[in-house]
């Protein structure tokens, strides 16, 4: 209800999405809706209590995702782009049997407000908050990395985000050329979608995100 009310969207949290927050406020692995029917949730659990291993609460943690949905990411999440609610290992796991270049979208655990890009060959980017989202939108992040092909399950990404696509910039005026931000993981900048494990020939005007990869993938600092 809370969720639904501040995205005023009429799209709101589906069973699982719900399972998945029972987890994080319980500390539980179950995956059985019916486990937590007759659960209560104390005030320390909800919003006194850090989540395991964070500095956070669990009420702290939603409400920063609702902030970060209703002002930045509220048409994708009525797109039904947005799984949002999966954790690293399940992400993973659903990418598994997917083709290179599949990809989804995901609230990160770390961090108040975050969504990360998680797909098959580098498993989760750095995650963007607001602050990244107001440099450059998550449909211009994604247009900009040519390895994101397929938006999980199957749909070619251009289908579903180009609509908000920002036009390509106009011609120079008075013979200056306005500078173009964009954004790319150094490993993987060449047109072939496998990593090439050679130096990166693009040097970009913005950080790139942080890579979690077992290869340990580096980035360039911001300029």
């Amino acid at each position: 209800m809370k969720y639904k009310a501040e995205m005023h969207s009429g799209r709101g949290l589906s069973e699982d999405n719900l399972v998945f927050l029972a987890q994080k406020a319980f500390t539980s692995s179950s995956n059985n809706p019916e486990d937590y029917h007759n659960m209560t949730m104390s005030w320390a659990q909800f919003n006194r209590e850090s989540l395991p291993g964070r500095n956070f609460t669990f009420w702290q943690w939603f409400d920063g995702v609702v902030e970060l949905m209703k002002k930045h990411l509220k048409p994708h999440w009525n797109d039904g782009a947005i799984l949002g609610f999966v954790n690293k290992q399940q992400a993973q796991d659903m990418l598994l049997s997917k083709p290179n270049g599949t990809f989804l979208l995901r609230f990160s655990d770390s961090e108040i407000g975050g969504i990360t890009i998680a797909w098959r060959l580098v498993w989760n980017l750095l995650p963007y908050t607001t602050k990244d989202f107001s440099i450059r939108s998550l449909a211009d992040r994604i247009s900009d990395l040519n390895h994101l092909l397929f938006l999980y399950p199957d749909r070619p990404k251009d289908e579903v985000f180009a609509k908000y696509y920002t036009p390509p910039l106009s011609k120079a005026v008075d013979g200056y050329v306005k500078p173009q931000i964009k954004q790319v993981v150094p490993e993987f900048t060449t047109p072939n979608p496998e990593p090439s494990g050679g130096a990166s020939t693009f040097m970009d005007q913005t950080a790139s995100p942080s890579v979690s990869h077992p290869n340990n993938f580096s980035v360039y600092p911001t300029m």
